[in-house]
């Protein structure tokens, strides 16, 4: 019967963290559409949505405290804990992520009226969209082959970052863009580099599920 409940206040752990991963997602996915819309009501529900993240935050830091103490877990169950433990803080700044992007959006208060190269911020966007579901399926499913591919797949939104940032930086430069744009390429740079960071955290979580599955420490970013 003890190890029944046991069981259970693990079972539940897991899939607190994967609600939590989805929620996360659902930021995320919020944010994407209101850039693409330009929909300021959704990019204000991404503002409040970050409340429910926290409060699973507290939520599972609560469970894992509680199975540390009073359980006093072994070997894997042991690195299923931790690792929980850990991810919260990725899956949390994912959401304070998704959040600055809306702030920042809300700020602008207008449409992006410089010119992007859509077919890069689109490529960007989903590869990191994509990296995010990817980290809560490898949680979910112990999948460290896909957890592994990380860190390459970070590294192309590393270069389509560099890329779009020289872009504007040249427009800037050979002053083809008017200067009242100038503020709105400040606010792609910042919404870019948003994304850049939630990307870096799905990295952190695939390190994190290695950890869990194998034992195998890895440098977090």
């Amino acid at each position: 019967m003890v190890r029944i409940k046991y069981v259970k206040k693990l079972e539940d752990l897991k899939d607190n963290v994967e609600k939590m991963g989805h929620s996360a997602m659902r930021s995320l996915d919020y944010i994407i559409k209101a850039l693409k819309t330009n929909d300021t009501a959704l990019a204000k529900k991404v503002i409040a949505h970050d409340a429910e993240i926290d409060k699973l935050d507290k939520i599972i830091e609560s469970q894992c405290i509680s199975l540390l103490a009073l359980e006093q877990p072994m070997a894997g169950d042991l690195r299923v804990i931790a690792t929980s433990l850990k991810m919260i803080t990725d899956l949390e700044r994912i959401g304070d992520e998704a959040e600055d992007i809306a702030e920042e959006m809300l700020m602008m208060d207008r449409p992006i009226r410089v010119a992007i190269s859509e077919t890069t911020f689109d490529e960007m966007v989903q590869k990191v969209r994509g990296m995010v579901a990817d980290s809560i399926k490898t949680y979910a499913q112990g999948d460290v082959e896909t957890a592994r591919t990380f860190e390459s797949r970070d590294d192309e939104i590393d270069s389509l970052y560099k890329k779009i940032v020289s872009d504007f930086l040249n427009t800037v430069a050979d002053r083809s863009c008017p200067p009242e744009f100038v503020r709105d390429i400040a606010s792609v740079i910042y919404i870019i580099r948003y994304l850049e960071r939630i990307a870096d955290h799905a990295v952190n979580i695939g390190c994190r599920v290695l950890y869990m599955v194998e034992g195998e420490r890895l440098y977090m970013r």
